[in-house]
């Protein structure tokens, strides 16, 4: 895979093949935390179940913090990716790694996530996703 292909080149290039593994778990596991706050706080956005849950001290600010960066990157990739002038490849690698950082500390450090995920439904800590940077 090229590293440096223009904005155009990689929105064409992702609709050749399916999207890359390491594009579709940055998605797929901010999906899942988003769901399980927004589940537990019964509001409908991930920003306003982050805040929700940190008012009402079931997270604590560490995890709010955590949460929020991967809101905001996740969305920065979802969403800029499409506009005019879009991202580089190389912007998008360092974002897509970025957010799986913060996906990975997030697992580490959230009590909140071990409750409501981890030991929710049986998943050991050892076996979540392992990441590899591709820069």
């Amino acid at each position: 895979m090229s590293k440096n292909l223009s904005h155009h080149d990689w929105v064409v290039q992702q609709f050749d093949k399916y999207l890359r593994k390491q594009y579709r778990d940055v998605f797929i596991h901010s999906s899942i935390i988003e769901g399980v706050l927004v589940n537990e706080s019964k509001e409908r956005s991930f920003d306003l179940a982050n805040k929700r849950l940190l008012c009402s001290k079931k997270i604590y600010s560490s995890e709010f913090c955590v949460f929020n960066e991967i809101r905001d990157i996740r969305n920065k990739l979802a969403h800029d990716i499409f506009k005019k002038d879009g991202l580089t490849q190389k912007d998008i690698d360092k974002l897509r790694d970025d957010l799986m950082e913060k996906i990975h500390k997030a697992y580490k450090i959230s009590s909140f996530l071990e409750d409501k995920l981890f030991k929710k439904y049986k998943i050991n800590r050892s076996s979540i996703i392992t990441f590899n940077p591709t820069n």
